[in-house]
């Protein structure tokens, strides 16, 4: 009997279940994964925290008892799954982080230009007034003198003001840039119905990372893949930059992506990031309330981590400069 069990449980853990299985890994300081020329690591900090996940395929064994663990998820692989394919994404991603966290940090503290962003027009659609005044290929970046870096930002914009308002845009259009004054508004003819400019948008893509950042920096996660540090990175950038600790000592941990606007968005795995972020000791966990990420976090996190849902940077940044 014990050797048929043996030889089930050896079966049993070489036939792939089709699942991934996620669990935690303890969290890890930001600090030396960055380099800012100037700006070395300064003793004495609290601590900013990245978190992650362990993942692997689980086998049919470790998928009929890895569920016994509380601290586990199981996620089903998508049809057609590569695994190399999916590590060189992650990769991308990663790398795409980090550049966009540099971006944001600096933009944060003085170079305003480097987040400009924009949403490009891609279409005037036939109900629209603006037919006369913008262009396919046209970029929007400000709305009545409001920057406007995302097609959120500029739908969340427009519902200020009642269809039919006229209002100015600033534009590039190629090399040029306009202001292009009394553009009308219309009422938008689908769901939510609210106030349009009547165009097909997308975000700007930001077509090339400078060659040369004003100020010399680099961040390296090593062999870690994916976007949720991006938030951490840029806590960690523009911490180092600063001539005050904006952990107040605290050791802090979160999780979320960075956009060039400055908002976080959701990421995976948000279960096992609670987890580890309390077995590194954190204190405080920041998490974005997109995509339902804060609500799960609810349901995990214990009584010694306080946790903080944010939008975006500036949620972050109000919390850390009310810590005492």
């Amino acid at each position: 009997m014990a050797i048929v069990v043996l030889l089930l449980v050896v079966v049993l853990s070489r036939i792939p279940s089709g699942y991934n299985m996620l669990l935690p890994s303890t969290a890890l300081s930001v600090e030396p994964k960055i380099y800012v020329a100037g700006h070395p690591v300064v003793s004495g900090r609290g601590q900013l925290l990245m978190t992650f996940v362990e993942e692997r395929h689980a086998s049919l064994l470790e998928n009929i008892f890895g569920r016994l663990d509380p601290d586990a998820s199981f996620d089903p692989l998508p049809p057609n799954y590569d695994e190399q394919q999916n590590v060189h994404v992650n990769n991308l991603m990663m790398l795409s982080s980090e550049q966009t966290a540099e971006l944001v940090a600096l933009c944060y503290v003085r170079y305003k230009e480097l987040c400009a962003g924009g949403v490009q027009v891609q279409k005037i659609e036939p109900y629209s007034k603006v037919g006369s005044l913008l262009k396919p290929g046209d970029l929007i970046v400000a709305v009545n003198g409001v920057a406007i870096a995302t097609g959120d930002q500029l739908r969340s914009t427009l519902q200020h003001y009642t269809p039919g308002t006229q209002l100015t845009l600033s534009l590039q259009r190629g090399k040029a840039t306009l202001a292009v004054k009394n553009v009308p508004t219309v009422r938008a003819p689908q769901s939510p119905y609210g106030t349009a400019f009547g165009i097909a948008i997308a975000d700007a893509p930001l077509m090339a990372i400078p060659a040369h950042l004003p100020i010399d920096m680099k961040i390296n996660a090593g062999d870690i893949g994916g976007p949720s540090a991006g938030l951490m990175f840029t806590l960690g950038v523009l911490n180092r930059l600063s001539s005050t600790d904006l952990t107040h000592g605290y050791t802090i941990s979160g999780t979320g992506t960075i956009s060039l606007d400055g908002s976080v968005g959701a990421i995976g795995g948000v279960k096992q990031k609670v987890i580890g972020a309390e077995w590194a000791g954190a204190k405080i966990f920041f998490v974005p309330y997109d995509g339902g990420n804060y609500n799960d976090a609810k349901k995990v996190v214990g009584p010694n981590m306080q946790l903080v849902g944010v939008h975006n940077l500036q949620d972050a940044l109000s919390f850390l400069h009310k810590l005492r």
